[in-house]
């Protein structure tokens, strides 16, 4: 299930600055967030943890178990997008938010409760190249 929220004005800096449930992707243009519900009822926000410029992961329940990897790429010299990709270990409800600082439009992915994760293949997620 893919849905965006529409368009909001630009954030003023147009920059990410990571934090401990933030990845910053893609040139710290793309603030990537992801929060978990189990079954229970339980919730929280994932805990991020970068890897490269481009990509990085989540673990929700313990440091030592990741739970889903996330990459945002520039794929704009081949179709005029900013493309994302996305794979979970779980089966947990997962809500993952893609946000460009730059032009504020914000895209939201969600794996439903007890659905083994689909990955994410959007190579059309966002078209504010610049």
């Amino acid at each position: 299930e893919v849905i965006q929220r529409g368009w909001q004005p630009a954030p003023s800096g147009g920059s990410c600055t990571p934090s401990n449930t933030r990845l910053c992707l893609a040139g710290s243009r793309f603030r990537v967030e992801a929060t978990w519900t189990t079954r229970d009822g339980d919730t929280g926000a994932g805990r991020a943890v970068s890897l490269t410029s481009d990509t990085g992961y989540f673990w929700f329940f313990s440091n030592t178990n990741v739970e889903m990897v996330v990459k945002v790429l520039d794929g704009c010299a081949l179709n005029n997008r900013y493309w994302v990709f996305a794979g979970g270990l779980t089966n947990t409800r997962v809500r993952i938010t893609v946000t460009d600082t730059r032009t504020g439009a914000s895209k939201q992915y969600t794996n439903p409760q007890g659905v083994a994760f689909q990955p994410i293949q959007d190579t059309g997620a966002f078209a504010t190249c610049p």
